[in-house]
């Protein structure tokens, strides 16, 4: 069974740039995906979107040392609730309550 995974996060300002640079570098070293994207959704914020081959692949990476989200919080700005990132994973995420 695939997993989608979905990652919302504002850049702080003048980020922009080191937020796709680590992005691009962790997704490199991503085994096991259908698709991986970083998506801009309003102005400012963005999602980073991958879709699994397997919740074990998904798994894995969650166990790594090193994740996406431990790489992008210095350039992430937190929301309104205090979190850095909004995050929702499962067989099928509903983009409507998403974005």
């Amino acid at each position: 069974m695939t997993m989608v995974n979905c990652i919302r996060f504002k850049p702080t300002e003048g980020c922009e740039e080191d937020v796709f640079r680590e992005t691009y570098r962790i997704y490199k070293t991503l085994d096991g995906t259908l698709e991986k994207r970083l998506v801009a959704l309003e102005e400012g914020e963005y999602a980073s979107v991958i879709v699994w081959k397997s919740v074990d692949h998904f798994v894995e990476v969650l166990n790594r040392d090193i994740r996406l989200i431990d790489v992008l919080k210095p350039y992430v700005k937190p929301y309104d609730d205090g979190e850095f990132f909004h995050a929702f994973s499962g067989p099928t995420v509903d983009l409507s309550v998403y974005t």
